[in-house]
């Protein structure tokens, strides 16, 4: 088993990381986007409710001059038909991207989780780091200690 150095691996993993925040954020654009569709279905399909209400409001009023009353009763009829069916349309486009939005929240949750572990190791491998730097102090300081011990000793025995 190769082993790396210690900056190497802090290195790589402050990429991994980098890379894992960056499909952090692809995935939040994703999920706006889906979210942003979803919206616009919505205000489709509330428009076509309203529109096909108004209709239905105004079938019983009088035709327009020179049109007899059963051909604007059917046309009228058959435009709150096609309405109708425009608001079957809508409705299965927005459950549609309802779908893709789910399915975007449980991606970018995904790779939220993915980054958090990225994270976590790079937190972890940095806390390793700093220990080893301590340990590295301390040893140093104990040799300077013991140096400057042996040098008192010396000049307390050369008195002698």
């Amino acid at each position: 088993m190769k082993r790396y150095p210690l900056q190497t691996l802090l290195q790589l993993r402050e990429h991994r990381t980098e890379a894992a925040r960056m499909v952090v954020l692809e995935k939040q654009r994703v999920l706006q986007q889906c979210i942003d569709a979803c919206t616009r279905v919505q205000t489709e399909l509330t428009g076509l409710e309203r529109d096909r209400s108004d209709h239905r409001v105004r079938l019983l009023d009088p035709p327009p001059p020179g049109v007899p009353w059963p051909a604007a009763m059917t046309q009228r009829e058959a435009h709150i038909d096609l309405l109708g069916e425009q608001i079957v349309g809508a409705q299965q486009r927005l459950s549609k991207a309802q779908e893709a939005v789910r399915q975007a929240e449980t991606v970018l949750q995904d790779a939220r989780d993915a980054f958090f572990r990225a994270k976590g190791r790079q937190d972890a491998l940095e806390k390793r780091r700093d220990l080893w730097k301590r340990e590295q102090r301390g040893q140093f300081e104990r040799q300077e200690e013991a140096v400057n011990e042996d040098l008192i000793q010396a000049r307390y025995m050369a008195r002698q």
